[in-house]
């Protein structure tokens, strides 16, 4: 990956955090009853947006914010950098499934959204992300292809 960093740096092969979740974090809590709040990022593009809205909660003190990355995206390269400059403590994947949160941020469909804890928001990242591409099927006409989201597929 570019940038030196591993892949394992945001993809959840990296060491857990300690402070402030994980295993006996409790004890070191110095303000109780904040709400965790988590950013989830696949790739630089997503990352920009989210950091968009990182000002909306970052005055907020009863709001503890994380990001972790699902490592989805073959476009991995300046995740690493992007995160540490963002200033928020950085869970890996697996970790971040584990952990409950108050409200989850995205701005992508990519990666195993369903087993994080916590309510989802999804947010678009550019002019045309939720439009539906078409593709060659075995017929020669082109079609949207199916998906889980709910909506039909237009032949």
């Amino acid at each position: 990956m570019a940038g030196g960093a591993a892949a394992g740096e945001v993809t959840g092969e990296a060491a857990r955090v300690r402070v402030p979740v994980g295993e006996g974090a409790e004890r070191w809590v110095t303000r109780v009853g904040c709400r965790r709040v988590l950013f989830i990022v696949h790739n630089v593009t997503s990352a920009t947006r989210l950091l968009d809205v990182l000002p909306l909660f970052s005055g907020d003190l009863r709001v503890q914010m994380f990001a972790t990355c699902t490592g989805s995206s073959p476009f991995l390269a300046g995740v690493p950098e992007l995160l540490a400059r963002a200033g928020l403590p950085v869970l890996p994947w697996e970790q971040a499934r584990d952990t409950p949160f108050d409200l989850a941020v995205s701005a992508s469909y990519g990666g195993e959204l369903s087993a994080l804890q916590g309510k989802l928001a999804v947010l678009s990242h550019g002019v045309g992300y939720n439009k539906r591409l078409a593709t060659p099927d075995n017929t020669g006409q082109h079609r949207t292809t199916p998906d889980n989201t709910g909506l039909r597929s237009v032949s």
